[in-house]
């Protein structure tokens, strides 16, 4: 019988045989959508730490913190969700999230498309 580190690795082993379209399929696409702002964040500014989807899928708590604190050192508070979108505030009102890219983006005086992912990435 496989002990819970195995049976870890059997499942990470399969995980990273997934395209990114299967990951989908599995859980939503919130997971995916954190793990692009820890990217973005990063990328930016180096705001925080960055992770893939796979990451954000096992260890979600963690990851939506990073974020969580990566946004908020530019004023956006975010309320992720593991199935549901992800929920961007600036100043207390509701913005999507296109428009927490832009904010950051302008903030540091830079341009998505020139961000390694650019537009398109991040998962948008």
């Amino acid at each position: 019988m496989a002990n819970r580190k195995e049976n870890i690795k059997k499942i990470n082993d399969e995980l990273e045989l997934m395209s990114d379209e299967e990951l989908d399929q599995v859980a939503g696409g919130s997971y995916k959508e954190t793990a692009g702002d820890t990217r973005f964040l990063n990328d930016l500014a180096g705001l925080c730490d960055r992770f893939g989807a796979t990451k954000a899928f096992f260890y979600n708590f963690t990851v939506s913190d990073e974020a969580a604190k990566g946004w908020s050192k530019i004023g956006i508070t975010v309320k992720t969700g593991f199935s549901d979108s992800n929920l961007y505030y600036l100043n207390g009102e509701k913005i999507s999230r296109q428009q927490a890219f832009d904010y950051a983006c302008k903030k540091f005086g830079k341009n998505l498309n020139d961000l390694p992912e650019g537009k398109g990435g991040y998962s948008l």
